[in-house]
């Protein structure tokens, strides 16, 4: 059965959680947006499991920098608990000097575990 409107929002939901919860430095509510050994990857290397998530996101937000993610673009199609998603990404430094950091495409794998959607596999594809 393919996605109802239902999960296509809570899925877009978790886009923005993710955002927030990593520019928040919230490390715990970061790692829940994926399962249990979720994995994010991309061309900084690549972290696996909540524990490494957590800390990726409390790293960030001790670097000090007003770091922000904005997804765009979120596409996402599949049946039943299963759903692969893709989104355009702009990483910027706010502040009076606005400097952009990155900006490329995920490519995601998602899953409901427990009625709730959460990243699988995250992948970042820089744009070069």
């Amino acid at each position: 059965m393919p996605l109802d409107t239902e999960a296509i929002v809570a899925i877009q939901q978790l886009y923005a959680a993710y955002c927030h919860t990593l520019d928040d430095g919230d490390g715990d509510a970061f790692s829940a947006c994926f399962t249990s050994d979720g994995i994010l990857g991309g061309a900084g290397g690549t972290i696996v499991g909540s524990e490494g998530l957590a800390e990726f996101a409390t790293k960030l937000l001790a670097s000090g920098r007003n770091l922000r993610h904005v997804a765009s673009g979120i596409h996402v199609t599949g049946d039943g608990d299963e759903a692969e998603g893709r989104a355009y990404l702009l990483a910027y430094s706010g502040g009076k000097t606005v400097e952009l950091l990155a900006s490329g495409r995920y490519r995601d794998r998602l899953r409901r575990v427990d009625g709730t959607w959460r990243f699988v596999e995250r992948v970042f594809i820089p744009d070069v």
